[in-house]
């Protein structure tokens, strides 16, 4: 899909597909391409007079594939997160192309940022390449601020749950038909899981973010008569520096939950090997008793007693009711 914004003295319009242009409805100031067939693009590169990256070459890891100056236009190529909403999010390229008064942009998933910057854009009277320029990538940190802010609350939450753990066990005992413990913690720690993932993928974004709007500036800073823009670029430049500080924090809290979680879980399972533990000493003089008068041999002094069995029951009765009281008086059990 390809979009196009064009400007005239009533304001800014969108008009979608090559068939819709309108060459009346004013200058063409951005054209937004949405997974672009090669129709679409060989329409754009005939437009703009440029070669567009295709989507193995947004996806090149180097700086010099990501940011570079071609025939006249700048390249820039940054990742975001997109479907963080669904249980699917992944990362997906963004290409931003500046040439002359136009701005192209190259994307092959739909992103919320693009859709709240058209939304702002359609009622906007008069704008140009620079403004739209910084308005998307505003609108892309806004977007990513509020990811995150969202991974902090789920951590929160994750947190109370982890910590307060103690007391929701002694809970469970108390109830019938739930869950063990461990069963819980093992969940949590799935959740911590893929909330780290996500966070790991965020702070990648934010560093490829960062690099983009660092080439920007650098660009912007040779030419005194664009420094509207770049004085524009360093306040969001600081932005994404402290989003980058709060993933880490996040990471670091990701961290720390990990090996409580873990240690928790390590408790629950010391405890049912206690358990055992506590059994198999409460059980050892009963089996002694059991083991020594299971002895087949010609002489045994209680052999012939008609109370040697009943005697060898109590006494083994007794070698188990006494650890049984000690373990409760120290409460081991």
């Amino acid at each position: 899909m390809i979009r196009f914004y064009t400007q005239n003295e009533n304001g800014i319009n969108r008009q979608v597909g090559v068939d819709s242009l309108d060459s009346s409805a004013g200058e063409i100031i951005w054209v937004d391409l949405l997974t672009p067939d090669a129709s679409e693009l060989q329409y754009a590169e005939e437009l703009c007079g440029i070669e567009m990256p295709t989507q193995d070459e947004m996806r090149e890891i180097e700086a010099t594939s990501r940011l570079y100056t071609e025939d006249g236009g700048r390249f820039m190529t940054t990742t975001v997160l997109v479907r963080v909403d669904t249980d699917e999010p992944t990362m997906s390229e963004i290409t931003f192309i500046l040439k002359g008064s136009r701005i192209v942009t190259i994307r092959h998933s739909d992103s919320y940022s693009f859709r709240v910057f058209s939304h702002q854009l359609l009622r906007t009277s008069q704008i140009n390449r620079d403004q739209i320029f910084v308005g998307l990538l505003e609108t892309i940190v806004d977007r990513q601020a509020d990811v995150l802010e969202r991974f902090g609350t789920d951590l929160d939450s994750l947190s109370k749950k982890v910590f307060s753990h103690r007391h929701v066990a002694r809970e469970k005992r108390n109830r019938a038909k739930k869950e063990p413990a461990t069963q819980e913690l093992r969940l949590t720690l799935e959740e911590l899981g893929s909330i780290g993932d996500l966070i790991t993928r965020q702070r990648d974004c934010l560093v490829n973010l960062l690099r983009l709007l660092t080439y920007a500036s650098n660009e912007e800073a040779v030419d005194p008569s664009l420094e509207t823009l770049y004085s524009r670029l360093r306040p969001i430049s600081r932005d994404v520096n402290s989003l980058s500080e709060y993933a880490s924090f996040l990471s670091n809290k990701i961290s720390f939950m990990l090996d409580a979680v873990l240690g928790l879980i390590n408790i629950e399972q010391n405890e049912i090997v206690k358990i055992f533990t506590v059994a198999s000493v409460i059980f050892m003089p009963a089996t002694l008793i059991a083991s020594i008068y299971g002895m087949n041999f010609e002489y045994m002094p209680e052999i012939h007693s008609p109370y040697g069995y009943f005697g060898a029951l109590a006494a083994m009765v007794i070698s188990i009711v006494l650890p049984l009281a000690f373990f409760r008086i120290k409460r081991f059990i």
